[in-house]
Order: C-alpha cells, then sequence, then structure tokens
C-alpha cells in the first residue's frame, strides 16, 4: 500500500498507510476520525491540543505521548491500554509499528530544556 504524508500545519504530520498515523495534531481543519495512532511530542498547546486530538481520535485510537502529559492523555482515551508513553533515546514497538526516538529540545530557548525528556521520533517503520 502507498503511504502518503500530509504536514497539516506548524509540527502537525499525518501519515495514511496501512495505518493511520498522526503526530502532534495542531490546527486540524476537519473532523477526520481516522487515526490509528496520535504521537504527542510534548506538552506545549501545539503539540498536546485536546481541541485537535478529539478531531482525530477514534473509538480504538492509542495515544502515544511522553510522560508528562500521560494523565491528561489517559482522561481522552479513558483506558490505559490505549495510552503508550515513551522517553527519548529508546526504541518501541507499539503493535508492529517500531519506532525510534531522541531527545527534542532547543539550546537557546529555555522553554525547551533536554531535561524534560521530550521526544523527537527520527525512525518510523
Amino acid at each position: 500500500m502507498e503511504t502518503k504524508v500530509e504536514v497539516l500545519c506548524h509540527s502537525s504530520i499525518r501519515i495514511e498507510g496501512s495505518k493511520t498515523i498522526y503526530i502532534d495534531p495542531f490546527k486540524v481543519e476537519k473532523n477526520y476520525n481516522d487515526a490509528d495512532y496520535i504521537f504527542c511530542t510534548h506538552s506545549h498547546y501545539d503539540h498536546f491540543s485536546k481541541e485537535d486530538i478529539v478531531k482525530v481520535i477514534k473509538e480504538n485510537t492509542i495515544l502515544v505521548v511522553t510522560k508528562d502529559i500521560a494523565e491528561e492523555a489517559l482522561e481522552i482515551v479513558k483506558t490505559k491500554d490505549r495510552l503508550v508513553t515513551i522517553e527519548p533515546e529508546k526504541k518501541y514497538n507499539i503493535n508492529g509499528i517500531e519506532v525510534e526516538t531522541t531527545y527534542a529540545y532547543n539550546e537557546n530557548k529555555a522553554f525547551h530544556p533536554k531535561e524534560n525528556k521530550w521526544v523527537r521520533i527520527y525512525n518510523y517503520a
């Protein structure tokens, strides 16, 4: 199956293939409600937007988040079996989707420090 990658806004990406994956849904213009997986890389409003998650989530979506937003994310998905927490410098296999993470931080911005352990997904298969 062909994979389609679409940048929705800012860091918001939609990947459509055998599964539909969103990374940091933000300023989503319509209700897709087709996400198999949603990855949120950290707690800033433009990376973890509850308003936009509602537009892409469906009944069995898996929400993949950093530890700092796990509690809020659980409120959205309601059950722990639909929530995966990730951290930097790790490899994950989430239902057959292999993901590698690294640190996401800015050396020149105090509000994006490395010690927050936010992630950037750098390999996906």
